[in-house]
């Protein structure tokens, strides 16, 4: 298939609403992102917004320190839990491969008011993320130059990171990419160390679980510590899908999404979960590792030297900052698509659905998250965690339902499309996974509870929204898509 509007393979445009566009503009036609990217420039952008490094030196700390020897296991097992996320993700975004992400899919298939709640929790959760990695930044930059201003650290960044978005995104990519070298040469270092100097053997990863008490003296791993550190081992791991909002400049998407989706989501498990079980190989015999609150770091610089803590240091802040341009790009095109869609007033939708003519950004759209994340800045990291720790749970159940039913009637796994394979299993399973992070996001008071309490009411705040207000629209509302015509 071709890009959109190139011959009878290629798009057909339809109109969400008889008579009007997606800007609510009557009989204009909405500008178009650039069709430019690769499959490969789509992956480095993937892979940027899933930083490797920044869910080892995150999560991946939290979970050795709650599970000792067992969170080898648990990253190992955890790899499955993100095949799974990505099968289902793959599906979904082979047949709808739009800048509005999961959203334009669901809604397709579930209907209007499905997709206007994923659409919702997009907009509701994605500038805290990106405020929330803008202050990662400056927590890790305060290691490696702790007379650093936090301040500047802070809101220097997300503008550098801004600008950066702001370019072609082809360029972009490549920027990226130059950084995501850096930060895969840096999960390298970790392996290598951590496989060239074992202590504990493979009886670490298989036998009992332990960890050091205060004084350092082995105990067994509580069960329930383990349960939770599975599910978060597998939200560590499980990422991906963010390759669906650069589908609209992705070249051959239906072909080609499925596939980028599956790549980014097992380099991902994979380079997240190595470095992980390398460090509690080598870690088993000394208990001032896993008692640490920067594990790896102490790690590295055990057995490499102060010098090298601070290198991998100076890269796991390269890395968040790649992560904070990707996530900039993937939030722009969310925005450009809820401005397509008629989301907001005329004008508003008119200026944010605006492509810039050499650069194919949505550069409106950019500037708009920049500064509204900017402004998110100043709340404290607890809070921006509360408001993003239910996506998985809310968004990957929408979407498990959406193959689900879609499969069923023939709106996803067709000819030309990517499929998951032995359905119903992989969106069943899907929903299991989805399950599993409600359970753990419940246990959590602190802020899974918290999360799925807040973004549960401001969804049905949404579904609300749409019944009384956009479903009285002249025409209703519905996500705008372009239909592909099956492959040969």
């Amino acid at each position: 298939m071709g890009e959109f509007g190139d011959g009878v393979e290629g798009f057909v445009a339809s109109k969400t609403r008889e008579g009007t566009d997606a800007t609510s503009v009557p009989g204009a036609q909405p500008e178009r992102l650039h069709r430019k990217l690769s499959a490969f420039h789509t992956l480095l952008l993937t892979l940027s917004c899933l930083s490797p490094v920044l869910s080892v030196y995150g999560v991946g700390s939290n979970v050795m320190q709650d599970t000792g020897t067992g969170a080898a296991a648990l990253f190992l097992i955890a790899i499955g839990a993100a095949v799974i996320f990505g099968a289902v993700y793959a599906e979904l975004g082979s047949a709808y491969p739009y800048a509005g992400g999961d959203y334009v899919g669901v809604g397709s298939i579930l209907g209007p008011a499905a997709g206007f709640v994923c659409l919702a929790l997009w907009a509701i959760c994605i500038v805290p993320i990106i405020a929330y990695t803008a202050t990662l930044v400056t927590t890790y930059v305060g290691q490696v130059a702790p007379a650093a201003p936090p301040n500047l650290v802070t809101f220097g960044s997300l503008a550098l990171a801004t600008g950066i978005a702001l370019l072609a995104v082809r360029t972009s990519a490549v920027v990226t990419g130059i950084f995501l070298a850096i930060e895969l040469l840096a999960i390298l270092a970790l392996v290598l160390a951590g496989f060239w100097h074992p202590a504990g053997g493979y009886s670490v990863m298989l036998g009992n679980a332990v960890v050091p008490d205060a004084n350092g003296h082995w105990m067994p791993v509580a069960s329930s510590a383990m349960a939770l550190g599975a599910v978060n081992a597998a939200f560590a791991t499980c990422g991906g899908n963010q390759a669906i909002a650069f589908g609209e400049e992705l070249l051959d998407p239906h072909r080609k999404m499925g596939h980028v989706i599956l790549v980014a989501c097992l380099v991902g498990a994979i380079t997240t979960a190595l470095p992980v079980i390398a460090v509690v190989w080598h870690a088993r015999a000394d208990a001032a590792i896993f008692g640490s609150a920067a594990p790896f770091s102490v790690f590295i610089s055990s057995v490499a030297g102060p010098t090298a803590g601070v290198a991998l240091s100076a890269a796991v802040v390269l890395a968040i900052f790649n992560a904070l341009i990707a996530t900039l790009m993937f939030a722009s095109r969310l925005l450009f698509s809820f401005a397509r869609d008629g989301i907001f007033p005329l004008r508003i939708n008119a200026a944010l659905a605006k492509v810039h003519g050499a650069s194919g950004a949505p550069r409106v759209a950019t500037l708009a998250i920049g500064v509204i994340s900017a402004s998110c800045c100043l709340l404290s990291q607890h809070v921006l965690v509360v408001f993003s720790s239910g996506l998985v749970v809310y968004g990957l159940g929408l979407v498990s339902v959406a193959v689900l039913v879609g499969r069923v009637r023939g709106l996803t796994g067709g000819r030309g499309f990517w499929r998951s394979p032995l359905f119903p299993l992989v969106p069943i399973l899907g929903l299991a996974v989805a399950m599993a992070f409600a359970i753990a996001d419940w246990a959590d008071r602190d802020a899974g509870r918290p999360s799925l309490l807040i973004l549960g009411g401001l969804l049905l705040v949404a579904l609300a929204w749409h019944h009384f207000v956009l479903r009285r629209r002249s025409g209703g509302w519905a996500p705008r898509i372009e239909r592909a015509t099956p492959a040969p």
